[in-house]
């Protein structure tokens, strides 16, 4: 009870001293509470106005971001299906035997007669795979069997990668091409 008695008294003070002011005064009073309450409200306003406008920003921020997220999302996405991919190439390769392979591409393509030297350089390794360097020639090719035999290698259930590849036109007949590639088939490592 005492807080209200505390507030009645207050109300009353005011009203006696709203009372006793001439018209004047109280017009001044009224006037200086509008101009102060006004000035109040226009800087609350403009803080409230620079709050949405940082807010607005935050969620742009945020909403850009996500989409930078999403997209790097994506590209793992995509890149972890590769590796899956060259993990299953790498295994098809554990026990393939390429020099066979290119024979029976060879035969398949009716150009075995045209191989005229398929070599061994070595093999590279590396911690993930070792990979078997092959350099082959082939002769007196179409452009079609070219782009066949370039077509097989890059498509080989193994995991064939083309080092160096040279075409050149022969010097008697432009329509005919000579084929010079190096290769590498990659297998797992040992112990892998």
């Amino acid at each position: 009870m005492a807080l209200r008695d505390g507030i009645d008294v207050v109300g009353d003070r005011i009203r006696g001293a709203i009372n006793g002011m001439a018209p004047r005064e109280r017009a001044l009073v009224a006037f200086t509470v509008a101009v102060v309450l006004l000035v109040v409200g226009w800087f609350v306003q403009g803080a409230m106005e620079e709050a949405k406008s940082k807010l607005t920003r935050q969620i742009a921020a945020t909403a850009q971001a996500q989409i930078q997220v999403d997209a790097l999302m994506a590209e793992y996405t995509a890149l972890s299906g590769k590796v899956t991919e060259m993990d299953a190439k790498l295994e098809a390769g554990r026990d393939f035997q390429p020099l066979t392979w290119i024979e029976s591409v060879g035969n398949e393509m009716a150009i075995t007669d045209k191989i005229r030297s398929v070599n061994e350089r070595g093999v590279e390794n590396t911690d993930y795979y070792s990979a078997a360097k092959i350099n082959i020639r082939i002769d007196d090719l179409s452009l079609a069997q070219v782009t066949d035999f370039v077509y097989r290698l890059e498509s080989a259930p193994q995991a064939v990668r083309i080092d160096e590849c040279r075409v050149k036109t022969d010097r008697k007949d432009r329509n005919i091409l000579d084929l010079t590639m190096e290769i590498a088939v990659l297998k797992p490592a040992e112990g892998v």
